[in-house]
């Protein structure tokens, strides 16, 4: 039983360990809008204990493979009581003709490993992404990548 309660409490402790601190790293996942259902890459990096920052970089899935690629910074801020993100578009990086910039607000999960919410933007409804260590495919265009504050996009 001391056991079982030991590895209850470990568990807890290491989700709101995950939770406590920025959600910084590669996320994955994608997102739905005016254009239908896109792939999405989110490179976030810590500016502070809640303030963020990221890299929006949205392309085509194989079932909507008309998206072109495009990216842009946001800024944001994380709070670690709620789990709760907000990101900004800031300035796009790389424009595709017609294509508008959306803003962020979501939640972490409770283990720290998914963010998913809603986008603010023409047509748009939600999104959710899971942490990620491989690069996106196909890879970002060089105005997208990070070289400086973590892996690239």
């Amino acid at each position: 039983m001391r056991i079982l309660a030991g590895l209850t409490l470990a568990a807890a402790l290491a989700g709101s360990a995950a939770a406590a601190s920025p959600p910084v790293g590669l996320w994955q996942g994608s997102y739905d809008c005016a254009q239908g259902e896109t792939a999405l890459a989110l490179q976030i990096t810590a500016q502070g204990p809640s303030r963020i920052s990221a890299i929006f970089y949205f392309h085509a899935l194989a079932a909507n493979p008309h998206v072109p690629q495009g990216c842009f910074m946001m800024r944001g801020r994380y709070d670690a009581a709620t789990r709760r993100i907000t990101l900004n578009p800031a300035r796009w990086l790389a424009r595709p003709p017609f294509y508008v910039r959306v803003a962020l607000s979501g939640m972490v999960g409770r283990d720290g490993s998914t963010i998913a919410g809603h986008i603010a933007g023409p047509a748009c409804s939600a999104f959710a992404v899971t942490r990620s260590v491989a690069p996106p495919i196909p890879p970002a265009p060089a105005p997208c990548r990070m070289d400086r504050n973590g892996p690239t996009v």
